[in-house]
């Protein structure tokens, strides 16, 4: 059994923000296309927005963390994730909800780096690497998972709801 179990839990989840945002949504390409009167290829670049801003954000992720401190940043990025989902929700234009995408993206960078920076700082050796392990396993379980809680969440309530499910999960987090 692992020690620090509810840490352990919270950065597994934590790992997950970048691969929910990216496949809970897919599902809901054909009624956001229909919603906002737009091209495929307008939607699709909500998601390359979301993709590319979390790649950037990457590159600094851990030093501004490294200057502000891991729960303050961890905090702000999750807030920043469940504001943009919100954002996202109340969309009026496929503009409106590009911009949403984007500070998403930015707000995952920062799950993805730091998850991992908290294992380094808390956890050595074996426990750091079962640690590892768990945060590993779980990030690969939620590209599988997420199209199919996005697929029922906008066949049930609308594309609209996988973002409510989407800022519930950033500030819950």
């Amino acid at each position: 059994m692992l020690k620090n179990t509810g840490i352990t839990i919270a950065l597994a989840m934590l790992s997950m923000v970048g691969a929910l945002g990216i496949d809970a949504y897919l599902p809901s390409f054909p009624a956001i296309i229909q919603d906002f009167q737009t091209t495929p290829l307008a939607v699709q670049q909500t998601l390359s927005i979301y993709v590319g801003a979390m790649a950037i954000t990457t590159l600094f992720a851990g030093t501004l963390s490294d200057s502000f401190g891991r729960r303050p940043t961890v905090m702000a990025s999750l807030l920043l994730f469940a504001g943009a989902s919100v954002l996202a929700i109340f969309a009026k234009s496929i503009s409106v909800l590009m911009l949403a995408r984007g500070l998403q993206g930015i707000a995952a960078g920062f799950s993805v780096v730091l998850s991992r920076a908290i294992v380094q700082d808390r956890f050595q050796g074996p426990e750091a690497q079962r640690v590892m392990s768990l945060i590993t396993m779980v990030f690969s379980i939620a590209p599988s998972v997420a199209p199919i809680i996005g697929g029922w969440l906008q066949a049930s309530l609308g594309w609209q709801s996988v973002f409510v499910m989407l800022s519930l999960y950033g500030f819950g987090l």
